[in-house]
């Protein structure tokens, strides 16, 4: 009896598990799967390609109305800037452009960047750049000056040389002292102005000055190399001849080879000394030890070769002074020395 009783109980629960199953498979909170939809057929159909459109006609320009004739500009009057007198030897510097003091840059206004304008206007200028790197822009030479054979002391004698970028002015003042000063003063000035150019001194006006007692002499040459002439000769008379390439003055010529030293040797160079243009021959001798005032100098002597009936030169550039001339000789016509420069004294500058 019991076993039956077991076997109703198990075979109920088993229903009551099926009955269970059944109705958790068919509750409503489930749903189905969507059905997956069916592609659509693709239709590929060829047509031709419709002709291009006709392009836009061309926009009509506006007629040109003549332009009304410009107000003239207004003229505006500027004062030359007036230099103040130079001094002597003395070059006159650019001139800076002053500006206000720059702003103080905070945090808020250095987002942005100050702009400073001036009215300054601009000048552009060529490169000043001396003649020769290591030749003085400007300097003094002294000497002593004597006259004979014997070299007797009558004098003394100033050379003067400055360069401006590419000008240049050369003075020799010569003046008589003691006894003849009293007599029968001498006085001779010389004053070549030109420009310096790689093949070194150009000379463009040349002015010899000579006194004796009350009596004054002027030749003057001025040089005109665009047309290849020079007027000179004594004034007032002057007459123009044709002007070789690489003509000298008297005192140019010496400053030229102080420049450029020349190769030992002979050379000709056209030469005036204001009154008349001719061909020199110069010879460039051997060094020569000279005795000067400041010592023993190493020199190259430059030596004009003499020519019957005319007057002549010697010069000797110190080797170890930047070639600058510390002896000049002159020779009168008949080849006898008539005077003599021997340097003193010798300042430089390179401002």
């Amino acid at each position: 009896m019991s076993g039956r009783r077991r076997s109703t109980r198990l075979l109920a629960a088993t229903l009551l598990s099926v009955a269970a199953h059944a109705a958790l498979l068919a509750g409503s909170w489930l749903t189905p799967p969507e059905a997956v939809p069916v592609p659509p057929t693709l239709t590929a159909r060829l047509e031709p390609l419709a002709p291009p459109s006709s392009p836009p006609p061309p926009a009509t320009k506006p007629a040109i109305r003549p332009r009304p004739a410009a107000t003239p500009p207004r003229q505006i009057a500027v004062a030359p800037r007036v230099a103040p007198p130079p001094e002597s030897f003395t070059v006159p510097a650019a001139a800076a452009g002053a500006g206000e003091p720059a702003p103080d840059m905070t945090a808020e206004s250095a987002a942005e960047p100050a702009v400073v304008a001036s009215a300054a206007p601009t000048i552009f200028r060529m490169p000043e750049a001396p003649p020769l790197p290591e030749f003085p822009r400007r300097g003094t030479i002294t000497y002593l000056l004597t006259m004979g054979p014997d070299q007797t002391p009558v004098g003394r004698t100033v050379q003067t040389w400055e360069f401006d970028g590419n000008q240049y002015r050369l003075g020799s003042q010569s003046e008589s002292t003691g006894l003849i000063e009293m007599f029968r003063p001498h006085r001779y000035r010389y004053v070549s102005e030109g420009t310096v150019s790689d093949r070194g001194l150009r000379p463009e006006r040349f002015l010899a000055s000579v006194r004796r007692g009350s009596r004054t002499e002027e030749s003057l040459a001025v040089f005109n190399w665009d047309e290849h002439s020079v007027r000179l000769g004594r004034l007032p008379q002057q007459a123009t001849v044709a002007l070789p390439d690489g003509t000298q003055d008297m005192i140019s010529f010496i400053f030229h080879f102080a420049l450029a030293p020349p190769a030992p040797g002979r050379m000709q160079i056209p030469f005036t000394r204001g009154t008349r243009l001719a061909t020199a021959s110069f010879d460039v001798l051997p060094h020569e030890m000279i005795d000067t005032p400041l010592g023993r100098l190493r020199t190259v002597p430059v030596v004009q070769v003499r020519e019957p009936g005319s007057e002549s030169l010697a010069v000797w550039l110190a080797t170890d002074y930047r070639n600058l001339p510390v002896r000049i000789r002159f020779y009168n016509r008949d080849g006898e020395a008539a005077g003599e420069q021997l340097v003193s004294e010798i300042r430089v500058s390179d401002q």
